[in-house]
């Protein structure tokens, strides 16, 4: 018994002596390289900046118009929720588009993330009033309270 344990602590002294030769064998010089050095004169200048464009009088924004809210009449709109809590999220839950593109809305808000809607009663202040309607006002869908 003795002379198999005597065997395997040679073996395993003599794994980690072949293990850590290369380590003590090794000289740990730094890598010497021989780079030019360049004078100022022959340092490559740098081309001069281009001066910026004169900054021209920028016109007023155009407001943004929103493509889906299009109409001719107001029986072309309707109001949605572009909120997934509507008016239980406030006002802001909800828009008018022209019915025409209802599947197109739905589909540019598929990927919002369903979200814990408040445990309070729906709005019902401005556009999530009872009197609120969807019009077409120089021809984009509108809400009107």
């Amino acid at each position: 018994m003795r002379s198999k344990i005597k065997d395997i602590f040679l073996l395993v002294c003599t794994g980690v002596i072949l293990v850590l030769l290369p380590v003590f064998l090794s000289r740990n010089k730094p890598i010497q390289m021989d780079l030019p050095i360049l004078t100022p004169e022959e340092a490559p200048k740098e081309a001069p900046k281009p001066a910026p464009p004169p900054v021209e009088q920028q016109p007023a924004p155009t407001p943004k118009i929103n493509k889906l809210a299009v109409c001719e009449e107001d029986e072309d709109c309707i109001i949605v929720d572009q909120d997934p809590c509507g008016c239980l999220s406030g006002p802001e839950g909800v828009t008018a588009i022209n019915a025409l593109y209802t599947l197109e809305f739905n589909e540019q808000h598929a990927g919002v993330i369903t979200k814990a809607c408040p445990d309070v009663p729906p709005s019902t202040e401005r556009e999530c009033s009872e009197m609120a309607q969807a019009v077409c006002i120089n021809k984009q869908c509108k809400i009107v309270y």
